[in-house]
């Protein structure tokens, strides 16, 4: 029914069935890097909302519990005095409990432990300076209190982050650079393959134009049923990896939702491959027979 005329035998050739294996190759490393770059991007912005604007206050456990005691009240008077800060509570031994048991297990264990203190603080606004003022005021009055802004480890992780997504974009550049190799020798290869039929075609009057429309459509319908085929093979490998994942006790990450944009773009790759393919089919055989002409 959608058949297309087609003067040379190319559906069937070495570099057809060359080109759809790599193209599904080339697909499914590329699903795999535009995967991980949007895990990435939302865990970021997962612990950015969550840590944005909030410090966490440890009160070790001193040498008695009403030396304990006497610094916990303190601190959270010296908090609630502050008009920048929204609200500070101390964090219940249950969820203290909930946080460990990922890494300790048993809560036997954490029982036995000499936990200290924690005094989760919601600030009015992400202010750099009121942070850093109401360290210095904790510390001034209670020199055994450690304050952790949550900005330190996360600029940390942010520039992990990037670095990943550096590495995942480059992967996605070199799979197109090699999408072209790949499709500049196999038209090449036809090219040299098809000489006569070409030379005849030119001949009857066939132009340049029509003979590179005929390779590139080979390109096209090659390129996409190879993304397609790397999506086929991109399909069991994810599903793996998010059931590896779904084993990590609960708490140690958090749960992260990928964007609805991610299946649209995995979709659409299948068809970029097509079209580049296409694109570079039609140049390189274009410039070709311009250097025979």
């Amino acid at each position: 029914m959608f058949k297309i005329r087609a003067d040379f035998p190319l559906r069937g050739d070495t570099s057809s069935r060359f080109v759809f294996g790599l193209v599904a190759i080339l697909v499914f490393m590329a699903a795999l890097s535009v995967t991980a770059q949007s895990y990435l991007n939302s865990l970021m912005d997962t612990w950015n909302r969550s840590v944005t604007g909030t410090l966490s206050i440890q009160i070790p456990a001193g040498s008695g519990t009403g030396d304990l005691d006497e610094a916990r009240s303190l601190v959270l008077e010296l908090l609630h005095e502050r008009e920048d800060v929204q609200s500070a509570s101390i964090i219940p031994a249950d969820e203290m409990n909930a946080l460990l048991r990922p890494w300790l297990g048993s809560d036997d264990v954490i029982a036995d432990l000499p936990l200290p203190v924690l005094i989760d603080v919601e600030l009015v606004s992400a202010n750099d300076a009121a942070a850093e003022e109401i360290s210095e005021v904790i510390r001034s009055r209670v020199p055994t209190a450690i304050i952790e802004d949550h900005r330190v480890w996360l600029n940390r992780i942010v520039g992990l982050a990037e670095g990943m997504n550096m590495v995942a974009l480059a992967a996605v550049i070199l799979v197109l650079g090699a999408l072209g190799l790949i499709v500049v020798f196999a038209t090449r290869s036809s090219l040299t393959e098809y000489t006569q039929a070409i030379d005849v075609l030119h001949i009857v009057g066939a132009r340049d134009s029509y003979v590179a429309g005929q390779f590139s459509r080979r390109s096209l319908v090659q390129g996409v049923l190879g993304g397609f085929a790397g999506l086929v093979l991109y399909v069991p490998a994810a599903t793996l990896i998010a059931l590896l994942a779904s084993r990590i006790e609960e708490g140690m990450l958090p749960k992260v939702v990928l964007p609805l944009q991610l299946w649209g773009i995995l979709l659409a790759l299948p068809f970029i491959m097509g079209l580049l393919s296409m694109i570079t089919a039609n140049i390189t055989v274009r410039h070709i027979l311009s250097q025979k002409n």
